[in-house]
């Protein structure tokens, strides 16, 4: 009996060094940070508060970023989150900015993500902080961060302009407000990124389709938005990842250009990046809550939603595309 306990004994020492071990190397290897390239696990272990939505789907590899010009950016633990109203600033729409905790004005250069919000019948004009108080609701990126839900692996700049009144996005307005963000802001100029939802959307679709070379897009996420076949030889030459809710009555997702048959177009035209769709089943015109939010669900059409958009984004950079293509 006293060999049996003794060996018993031996055997848990053994386990618990073997434990210490395997914790110190893994310290040692979470504080190199030398590596260029940050392996972001995607969330297909993340499953659904529905059970519904817990079905059976592919395994999706991690994504690679090019983290050389990430990692020497400052953690974000809480920035700032600023209203400027029409006409204080040069830039030609009323706005918020977010700036990371650590961010300063002659300090290392940031992602930049421009969010367009949609449409509301009361009009958006953003010449006072009430209506530019309104950017600040909902599942949005400026919604997420006035919760203190902001928490994406690498920080962002995050500029949420608000319509003169209501119209649509200019392209060429858009691509103004940019450039005054470019002239006063550390802005990474190669990891400038757009998302919208439905009229937003649309204004990313139409910034990307119109404005061409010129257009400053990494990479888009336009979400409940369509298009049309005009901007579609622009529209592959960027990466895209739509999104939209399969009984959308708003702006359905397979008619008169929605989503699907846009992103169809798009890869027809066989572009370097083949454009991504996900279409989520059972959801209506709020496709974005989802998203923003990182609400992965299992139950989709086409690519399956497991990694967060903010880290699908960063996989690109403006200057590692062809812009022959």
């Amino acid at each position: 009996m006293f060999t049996q306990l003794r060996r018993k004994a031996i055997y848990f020492h053994i386990y618990q060094y073997f434990i210490i071990l395997l914790f110190i190397s893994m310290g040692f290897y979470s504080c190199d940070n030398t590596s260029t390239e940050a392996v972001i696990p995607t969330s297909s272990t993340v499953s659904s508060n529905n059970e519904e939505d817990d079905l059976e789907q592919p395994e999706i590899l991690p994504l690679a970023i090019d983290s050389s010009d990430l990692v020497v950016l400052p953690l974000d633990t809480g920035g700032v989150h600023k209203a400027f109203t029409l006409g204080a600033t040069p830039a030609v729409f009323g706005h918020y900015i977010y700036t990371p905790s650590g961010y300063t004005d002659s300090g290392a250069e940031y992602p930049l993500l421009v969010f367009l919000h949609g449409w509301d019948p009361s009009g958006y004009t953003g010449s006072d902080f009430s209506e530019l108080n309104e950017l600040q609701q909902g599942v949005t990126p400026p919604g997420l961060i006035s919760e203190g839900k902001w928490n994406p692996s690498f920080p962002f700049i995050v500029a949420s302009p608000r319509l003169k009144s209501y119209d649509y996005w200019r392209p060429q307005d858009v691509h103004s407000f940019i450039n005054y963000l470019i002239q006063e802001y550390q802005v990474n100029t190669s990891r400038i990124y757009i998302t919208g939802l439905s009229l937003g959307g649309g204004g990313a679709w139409y910034y990307v389709g119109v404005m061409g070379t010129e257009n400053y897009a990494a990479a888009i996420v336009p979400i409940s938005a369509r298009g049309e076949p005009s901007i579609v030889t622009n529209l592959s030459k960027v990466p895209i990842w739509a999104f939209h809710g399969d009984s959308d009555t708003t702006v359905p997702h397979n008619e008169n250009f929605g989503s699907v048959p846009l992103v169809s177009a798009i890869n027809a035209r066989n572009p370097e990046v083949k454009a991504k769709i996900t279409v989520f089943n059972n959801t209506g015109h709020d496709a974005w809550s989802r998203v923003y939010s990182d609400n992965f669900t299992k139950r989709t059409q086409g690519d399956p939603f497991t990694v967060s958009i903010y880290d699908w984004l960063l996989q690109y950079k403006k200057e590692n595309l062809n812009e022959d293509n």
